[in-house]
Formats: C-alpha cells, structure tokens, sequence
C-alpha cells in the first residue's frame, strides 16, 4: 500500500490485524519461517471476514527452548516493546481496534500484558486484543511441525514441503499436557522432550486436513473479533 491507500483504507475500517510468528526450526522437513507464514495467512482471511488492514508479520518471536536448533530469537520485553509501538503507531494514525493474531507458543509470555504496557500510551477508545489462532481449533493439540502445521503448510504452501523428510518426533511423550508446557518454557527444552525437534507426526498431515483447519480457525477468530467488537 502507498501513503494515499493506507489513509483511503482508514476510511472504510478502523481495525488492524498484526500477526505475530518466530523464526525457527520445523523439521527437516518445514520451513523456518512456519509460524508466520501461518499467522499472516489466516490474518488475511479473518481480515477478509471482519473488514481490517493487514500489517506486515512480525517474523521473530522467542524461540530459546529449540537451543540448539536454528532460530533468530527476541527477549520477551524486545518482542513486548517491539509490539506495543507498533500499537501505538497505529492508534497515533486513528486505528481504533488493534488485533495481534499470535502464531507461536513461546510468544504468549511476551504478548499476554500488551493492553497493560499500553495504558496510558494510546486513547482509552482504542483497544487492543492478542488471539492465539490454535485456541480456535476443536482440537488445540497444536505439537511442532507435526501433523496440524504440517497440515496447514501444506494447504498454504505446499512447494515449502518437504513431505519426503517428515518424521515423526523420536521420543514418545509420557508427561502431561501441563508438564510440557511448563519444561518447554526453558532454553534447550524442546530437543530433549522430542529428540529431534518435531512434536507429533508430520507424516499423518494432508492439504485437506489443513484446508478444513483453516476454515475451523478463520471462523473462530472472525466470531470472537466481533465479540470483542461488542463490548
């Protein structure tokens, strides 16, 4: 968009959508920008659904527990504060809602007092809301590079698959939900909870399954964005 469509935009929608994602490993057999690429893609379609602009992704996010695995990871505060202005900004320009759509676990942390840390920055008539687009889906079992965003990949971007070099996470999980939870938050936790840095079976992931995900969450953040919207 140029300067004159940004502000003709404006006319028409009050809202923003930022998605959020992180830059880090996904197998061997998904690429290192997943998370993004599967935030800014359902963005774009809630965007379509509840009228907003769509920011650019923000493609870093805090991604310590995959040491030593590749990612290019920010501090909690960097990502908070790298947020927060980029609400700001927009609020500085009439933007009236702002949505941080958030594609990866280990920004949650960072994203969870954005509304607090802008007190006082922004209008009280502006609003700002974080959604973690997997608490859409019926089945929240989001894993690693496993099935559910192999599946979403697939339907997004299929050339960026590598289905030859899927495999499945070499150590069987025998904790509970909230006991991995509560170890991935560490650095280095994610290869020793799955040996190989894929949570779940990437081998079970089709187009269709993801085509069927990405409708179950479009709709979902579509519904409750219009929630928000009413109070």
């Amino acid at each position: 968009m140029s300067d004159p469509q940004f502000w003709s935009a404006l006319k028409k929608t009050k809202r923003a959508i930022i998605p959020v994602g992180s830059l880090e490993q996904h197998g061997p057999h998904l690429p290192v920008s997943t998370d993004a690429l599967i935030a800014e893609h359902v963005s774009k379609l809630v965007a379509q659904k509840v009228g907003a602009l769509v920011l650019p992704a923000i493609a870093y996010g805090v991604s310590f527990e995959h040491d030593p695995m590749f990612h290019v990871s920010l501090r909690n505060s960097t990502l908070s504060a790298l947020v927060c202005d980029a609400c700001a900004a927009l609020a500085g320009h009439g933007v009236k809602e702002v949505v941080v759509i958030n594609g990866h676990h280990g920004n949650i942390g960072a994203l969870q007092y954005i509304a607090q840390d802008l007190a006082g920055r922004i209008p009280d008539n502006v609003s700002v809301h974080v959604l973690h687009y997997w608490h859409q889906m019926k089945n929240d079992e989001l894993g690693h590079a496993g099935e559910v965003e192999t599946s979403l990949v697939l339907a997004i971007a299929p050339e960026l698959v590598r289905m030859e070099k899927a495999q499945a996470g070499a150590i069987k999980p025998t904790k509970s939900k909230a006991a991995y939870a509560s170890i991935a938050n560490s650095p280095g936790s994610f290869v020793k909870m799955t040996g190989n840095g894929v949570w779940g079976d990437p081998k079970k992931a089709s187009a269709e399954t993801g085509q069927r995900l990405l409708k179950e969450i479009t709709a979902g953040l579509a519904r409750t964005i219009s929630e928000l919207a009413a109070d």
